[in-house]
């Protein structure tokens, strides 16, 4: 019993052949075992690839400038940010500088934060040294789960929350209004970079929405689920960078929609029952035929867009969160792993 609780259960893993093989990855620089680390998002500093933010569940926030081979935890000299956090979402800002060593280099994120029986979202502008807090939840007991940045215009931040709210703020997340109230609570929302007015929001068992004018109007796409039994059960949705494509993940398994997430089809993977739902999927954004799948503690790779797989389990106790490849090498690839909460 004290052996499996002492032993690395979750934390990051690490492949540099395209999901061939895969071993634990990153260390702590205060020393502590990375693998007991609930890992809940990871992301690179789109400017400067050697910056990475892991968001844990229950541990706070963890930034690396060596591409994950070291992590420190963010100390907030504010303390506004809890140690022991719950951290959903990070979202980058893509408009600053290249991190340079010494040298103290803008660095803005906002992160979805559940602490102290509230959902917030904190912001900082200084590479998590000091956070603010820009918005919380008006009732207790309800998180924000997604946070995301206009492709096109930085200063415009958007919010999903369980409460079932769509928020945006036009000035770096200093003010927000209400866009949209959903009937369920909202996991995912994805910005077109090609044309951000364009807008997909996904629910954990509510359906699935999209706007074409920004948010003015919304169509409820969710019949289109209908098809694919238990699709209605989602875990995230994930655009490929390249295609333009929407990927959804749910208890169905994979599903793909090429036209904003009006219509959908079924991606085949070789899934059994009993690993579902899909957790967590990826697109190399350098070949769209190359995707990366996760349910469970197993990892499913195409190279080929789906007509077959690669399957590869990580010894883990908790499930696959995020896939995340790397844009300058595509052989490497990262796998956080973390427990599942919906507060």
């Amino acid at each position: 019993y004290f052996s499996d609780l002492l032993a690395p259960q979750s934390g990051i893993f690490l492949t540099n052949n395209k999901g061939v093989d895969w071993q634990r990855y990153g260390a702590l620089v205060s020393g502590g075992n990375l693998g007991r680390l609930d890992m809940a998002d990871l992301r690179y500093n789109p400017k400067d690839h050697r910056i990475m933010y892991a968001a844990t569940m229950g541990g706070g926030m963890y930034k690396s400038v060596d591409a994950g081979a070291n992590w420190y935890k963010l100390a907030d000299a504010n303390k506004i940010l809890s140690p022991s956090s719950i951290v959903y979402s990070v979202a980058v800002d893509y408009t600053l500088p290249k991190y340079e060593k010494n040298k103290n280099t803008p660095d803005r994120f906002y992160v979805a934060v559940y602490q102290n029986d509230y959902g917030r979202i904190l912001k900082t502008d200084n590479g998590g040294l000091s956070f603010r807090q820009v918005y919380i939840t008006s009732r207790p007991r309800f998180a924000v789960f997604a946070v995301a940045i206009d492709p096109h215009s930085p200063s415009t931040v958007w919010a999903a929350t369980a409460e079932g709210l769509l928020l945006k703020s036009k000035d770096y997340g200093e003010t927000w209004k209400l866009v949209q109230e959903f009937g369920g609570i909202l996991n995912s929302v994805l910005i077109d970079p090609r044309s951000p007015n364009n807008i997909f929001v996904s629910t954990f068992s509510n359906g699935i929405f999209t706007s074409a004018d920004g948010g003015a109007t919304w169509t409820d796409e969710t019949e289109a689920l209908q098809s694919f039994p238990r699709a209605s059960n989602i875990e995230m949705a994930y655009r490929d960078p390249a295609t333009n494509a929407i990927y959804l993940a749910t208890q169905f398994g994979l599903l793909k929609s090429t036209n904003g997430g009006v219509d959908w089809q079924s991606v085949g993977v070789i899934f059994s029952d009993e690993v579902l739902p899909v957790t967590a999927v990826a697109v190399s954004p350098k070949n769209s035929q190359e995707i990366y799948v996760a349910a469970g503690q197993t990892i499913y790779k195409t190279a080929n867009g789906g007509q077959s797989w690669q399957v590869r389990q990580l010894p883990a106790k908790q499930r696959v969160r995020v896939l995340l490849v790397n844009p300058d090498d595509t052989n490497q690839v990262f796998a956080a792993i973390g427990k599942i909460s919906r507060k």
